[in-house]
């Protein structure tokens, strides 16, 4: 609940520290929301609530604006705000009660605009917090875009690197990761990505994040399975193993977009799957080898392989799985046998195919990986 504008617009109607104390709770509420990366929309819902009437804050130099919590009054606001800005004759629009300028130094920003609010006298104070929060807002994105681009150009050159100038080069941003790092990737659905930079930003403290292509990637001195478990139902995200040589990141950033292709979970970090993502990120030529030397010349029969191996190799269940007769299928494991030389009815035919199998999934994954390969960070 906000607190009364009458207390605010009357410092007498109670004692000098407590008056001060009230604008100091609401100046850290506004402060703590943007240093939680939701930027000045909440500022605004903020100033909002205080008010009880809506509050835009539109910055034209930043490309900032917003409003709450009626969004229908940001256009008309923010074209008022630009050709002032713009040193432009303006037209107040109609509900202005209350305005407060955004300044960076000697840089006009924009401003704070209260409408359709009942006047109790403390607005103005309400405003000049939401200001500062604003300027705040900005200083902190502009820092943490200069951080993203120096770390999406870090990433780009971790295969170039020493241990040694990997480490000095995340030092100078801010990030430790002389213990080893995790690499963690994301897919954000449109529009999404400062949410999830924020994210990775609030979770794992000491990261290094970029957004690059239609990825965002990071590398973390801590583990990103809590985050990658909370996204996941949300896009596409990937993990990979920790790793203590930062000789290794760029091959841990390769990993995880590996598994991200590979849509799996903890599992595609342990075992086989981590033995050949690995492979696939060092030495792609050795997993073609072993695809082709596994399941590669019975491409037409995997789908009835990998049903066998499904139904614990049992011909009466994968010939229900598969829609054909008990006899059909086992025509089809037994032209796998002849074309690969591995008899998937025996043990070792069937470790031999079943890593096989895993070995084409990652190909196939590196493949999609190299359509969509980040460039460019995109902040």
């Amino acid at each position: 609940m906000g607190v009364p504008l009458s207390v605010l617009a009357d410092p007498r109607a109670q004692p000098a520290a407590t008056h001060v104390a009230t604008l100091r709770q609401i100046h850290l509420g506004m402060i703590d929301a943007v240093l939680a990366g939701g930027g000045i929309a909440p500022v605004a819902a903020l100033a909002a609530e205080q008010l009880s009437g809506t509050v835009a804050i539109v910055l034209p130099a930043a490309d900032i604006a917003t409003a709450a919590p009626d969004e229908r009054r940001l256009a008309a606001v923010e074209r008022y705000v630009t050709e002032r800005l713009e040193g432009r004759p303006v037209k107040v629009p109609a509900g202005v009660v209350a305005e407060v300028e955004v300044r960076s130094g000697d840089e006009p920003l924009g401003a704070v605009v209260l409408l359709d609010a009942p006047l109790a006298g403390g607005e103005r104070e309400v405003l000049e917090l939401a200001a500062l929060a604003a300027l705040t807002a900005v200083t902190l994105r502009d820092a943490r875009v200069s951080q993203r681009r120096a770390a999406a150009a870090l990433f780009d050159e971790l295969e170039l690197l020493s241990g040694p100038e990997v480490l000095a080069r995340a030092q100078r941003l801010g990030a430790d990761l002389g213990q080893g790092a995790s690499a963690f990737v994301a897919r954000p659905p449109e529009g999404h990505t400062d949410r999830v930079l924020a994210a990775i930003a609030q979770e794992l403290p000491g990261a290094l994040a970029a957004a690059r292509g239609d990825l965002v990637e990071a590398l973390a001195p801590g583990s990103p399975e809590r985050l990658a478990q909370r996204l996941a139902g949300t896009m596409p995200v990937g993990v990979s193993p920790h790793g203590p040589d930062p000789a290794g990141f760029g091959i841990a950033l390769k990993v995880a977009a590996l598994t991200l292709e590979l849509d799996g979970g903890e599992e595609l970090r342990n075992g086989s799957w981590r033995l050949l993502l690995a492979t696939a990120a060092t030495d792609p030529s050795a997993l073609t080898a072993l695809v082709d030397s596994t399941v590669g010349r019975a491409i037409e029969h995997l789908d009835t392989l990998r049903a066998y191996f499904e139904h614990g190799a049992n011909m009466n269940a994968t010939a229900e799985a598969v829609y054909a007769h008990r006899h059909t299928v086992a025509n089809r494991l037994e032209r796998v046998r002849t074309l690969t030389g591995h008899d998937p009815q025996v043990p070792a035919g069937q470790a031999q195919l079943a890593l096989g199998l895993q070995a084409l999934d990652v190909q196939r994954a590196l493949r999609k990986r190299a359509e969509r390969r980040p460039g460019t960070s995109r902040r």
